[in-house]
């Protein structure tokens, strides 16, 4: 398949081709991440499992300005395939990945000189801050090499490769779980390797990514990199709301983490990563559900298709939905299961905890779709203000308010309830936003609104 079937194949079943391979990867994607959190917890203990918490926002706000370029890049990517702009397609695609290295290198000069000093800063436990620096010292020699593997991914899948970048990501977390169990679990080395199990695994998945760009094999060809500043501030614009979104929700995990140790201790923050483990589980499920059919909608959008944008809007929603409520049904009725994988029977503490939280947060899946859809919808159709205004409620001004409303009243457990109270406000919001966008971009068209 290539991307012309973006605009010819009928919608369920393209939703299918696409949708089906993007869910399978971000699933196993997903799954060596939890891997990585019940080695950790089980095999070196929970000061090793929360520090991996404390530390791994702050590496993700370094992948969020790669995924800002990756993002705002394929949506004219997209576009000039559907224009039938190969060339004009290519040299973009060029000068983003040319982009991404430049900046994550400056990341991680930078961050050899101050990461370890801004980690002790922000972690006052010694022996936290001590493993959290551990860890997160291999990604930062690795940045601008693993950096490209989420764009690359990206890419391929805009050349209609879906399949290949699910069997990819399959075994890459495949991988990744294997040197895990070897490294941690067998050797019984320390946090380090998880770290290493990771960017490893990432490494190869980056260079099998390259293959078909540089032996040819699809639409889109290393060219020589023309930077247009107008082109490059139009990246920046139209990735800016999936930046803000990444890093935002690391900020706000820095923050979540400082109330989590101020009211509860190590213990609250260890607990409150089973909910965070569940959450990296599910959401990429449901973003790379999204992400993967967003090249058609970018596609679409370029060939003035808006009939078909409604129809694939529809399709999302309805699986986005269904794959949520079984997520919710699933933390209610197996609580303990889901926290004695990162936990062992003799922290009753910890168990305790870890049950009241994923019990408080699970009814957050019944809206948390909704947002996550419209945002990226919105984004795939140039419309990154409106992309951005969502992701603020979402991620930044109703958790804000909410941490410090709930823990005046509930203390430590105010902030389980967080994300369910939160979510429900934000989809209101996110519903509000799309039905004026819609209306006032495709007014001859209900889209998504009935």
């Amino acid at each position: 398949m290539n991307q012309e079937f973006f605009g010819t194949t009928p919608p369920k079943k393209l939703f299918m081709k696409l949708a089906i391979p993007g869910l399978f990867s971000m699933l196993f994607s997903s799954l060596y991440m939890m891997a990585d959190g019940m080695f950790v917890g089980k095999m070196i203990g929970r000061k090793a499992l929360a520090a991996i918490n404390l530390v791994f926002p702050i590496i993700m706000i370094v992948f969020a300005v790669g995924d800002m370029i990756a993002a705002g890049a394929s949506v004219k990517i997209g576009m000039k395939l559907g224009e039938k702009k190969e060339d004009e397609a290519s040299r973009i695609f060029s000068m983003a990945l040319l982009l991404m290295l430049v900046i994550d290198g400056l990341f991680m000069i930078a961050s050899l000189f101050f990461a370890k000093d801004l980690i002790f800063i922000l972690i006052k436990d010694k022996e936290l801050a001590t493993l959290a620096y551990q860890f997160a010292s291999v990604f930062i020699l690795a940045f601008p090499f693993i950096a490209p593997f989420f764009a690359l991914d990206n890419y391929l899948r805009l050349c209609g490769k879906a399949t290949l970048s699910m069997w990819v990501n399959i075994a890459v977390s495949l991988l990744n779980i294997v040197l895990d169990a070897l490294l941690i679990g067998y050797f019984k080395l320390g946090i380090e390797t998880a770290a290493w199990a990771s960017v490893l695994s990432m490494l190869i998945g980056t260079l099998i990514f390259l293959y078909p760009f540089i032996m040819k094999k699809v639409a889109l060809r290393f060219t020589k990199p023309k930077v247009d500043v107008k082109e490059f501030l139009y990246v920046i614009y139209n990735g800016s709301s999936v930046f803000l979104g990444n890093i935002s929700g690391s900020i706000m995990a820095i923050i979540t983490n400082g109330f989590l140790l101020y009211y509860g201790g190590p213990v609250a923050v260890a607990a409150f990563s089973v909910v965070t483990y569940i959450d990296a589980l599910m959401l990429p499920i449901l973003s790379g559900m999204v992400d993967s059919i967003l090249p058609v909608i970018s596609y679409s959008y370029g060939a003035k298709d808006y009939r078909r944008i409604t129809q694939f809007f529809h399709l999302t929603c309805r699986v986005g939905f269904v794959l949520s409520i079984v997520t919710l049904l699933i933390m209610v009725m197996f609580p303990d299961f889901l926290v004695g994988l990162f936990s062992s029977t003799s922290e009753g503490d910890l168990i305790q905890m870890g049950k009241i939280a994923l019990l408080l947060s699970a009814p957050s899946y019944l809206v948390n779709w909704y947002s996550l859809t419209v945002g990226s919808f919105l984004t795939g159709i140039e419309k990154a203000t409106a992309s951005i205004v969502v992701m603020l409620v979402e991620s930044v001004l109703l958790p804000l308010f909410l941490m410090v409303v709930l823990t005046k009243f509930m203390g430590v457990y105010g902030l389980f309830l967080v994300p369910s109270v939160g979510g429900l406000g934000a989809a209101v919001i996110a519903w509000m936003t799309w039905r004026r966008c819609v209306k006032k971009e495709f007014n001859s068209f209900r889209f998504g609104v009935k």
